[in-house]
């Protein structure tokens, strides 16, 4: 069955990728498809995407700093991007939910972008331009001088002496400062982690658990725990627990390697940091098993939730190396 939009996005955008897939299905009548409500559990993600991406009409990007970090939106964009290289059937619509600056191939494409704008505003601007229609505006614009009695324009005085006729400015820009991110954000943005960790380790362990000799399982302890196991011709060679952290540790994610899990002890933890208003996970131990060389080129003060996730797997199946 085709869709209209397959909507992509990372898991730090989730909450606009629902919203920009309720705007087009309820204002527009469109049909859409994205991970959060239509990959059903037990379904293969990498599969679903794929289907996704060539089934629907057309491609949505999520745009963010998360997004542009992401290793799998490149070719969730990438295939749209393929089909319609001049931008003649506008497959590829890139809609910027937060600032930041696509490069390479994904910059030539105009962007809808609705970063701070209101949700009234912010819906038009989305449905216009999907609809590529002409961006006139409904209202006739605001002159940008003032008219002196000769008709001449003039640059308005920048004082407030005089009988100079007052004009309404509208609200200050007021920017969003430095290292002010809220503990909802952190608390959001810790959980978002956590899951795609989780998500990511099923399904490691589903292609372990394919080949000959080999048995994988995965199992949830809890909604905040899973264990992940490995064993080759009967025999255990790995083990591991990953915990999202509670009280003193609220902020973190914890990883053991072992048998056995005594108490809290852990061998890694990934904990938030940030750089101005994004934010990141840091590899707190960073230690005790050979990295490969992916390991090797991450920036381990500065993760995404993605490269975490594939660091504590590399650091789970070095052990079967």
């Amino acid at each position: 069955m085709s869709m209209d939009y397959f909507i992509s996005y990372t898991a730090a955008d989730v909450q606009w990728a629902e919203w920009v897939a309720w705007v087009l299905e309820g204002k527009n009548k469109s049909t859409t498809i994205l991970q959060a409500w239509d990959f059903v559990p037990g379904s293969n993600f990498v599969l679903e995407m794929q289907k996704a991406a060539s089934s629907a009409s057309r491609t949505i990007a999520v745009l963010s700093p998360d997004y542009l970090r992401s290793a799998y939106a490149k070719p969730e964009w990438a295939a749209a991007f393929a089909q319609d290289p001049e931008g003649m059937k506008r497959k590829l619509v890139p809609v910027m939910v937060r600032d930041c600056m696509p490069d390479g191939l994904l910059n030539t494409i105009v962007h809808i972008k609705l970063v701070n704008l209101s949700e009234e505003a912010a819906e038009n601007v989305l449905l216009k331009g999907l609809l590529g229609t002409r961006q006139k505006p409904a209202q006739t614009p605001s002159f940008p001088g003032t008219q002196s009695h000769d008709g001449k324009a003039t640059i308005p005085f920048p004082g407030n002496a005089g009988k100079t006729e007052s004009r309404s400015l509208g609200r200050p820009s007021i920017p969003r400062l430095k290292g002010t991110i809220s503990d909802l954000e952190r608390t959001r943005f810790i959980k978002q982690s956590f899951n795609i960790i989780r998500q990511y380790f099923r399904e490691g362990v589903e292609e372990l658990d394919k080949h000959s000799a080999v048995d994988a399982e995965f199992t949830e302890v809890s909604a905040t725990a899973f264990i992940s196991e490995v064993f080759i011709n009967g025999k255990k060679e790995a083990r591991s627990k990953i915990w999202l952290g509670e009280t003193f540790s609220a902020n973190q994610i914890c990883y053991y390697e072992g048998n056995d899990n005594y108490g809290n002890a852990f061998n890694e933890a990934l904990s938030i940091a940030h750089d101005d208003y994004e934010l990141y996970l840091s590899a707190l131990m960073n230690m005790g098993f050979n990295r490969t060389e992916a390991v090797n080129k991450m920036d381990l003060n500065k993760l995404s939730s993605e490269e975490a996730a594939e660091y504590l797997w590399q650091r789970f199946i070095s052990r079967l190396r």
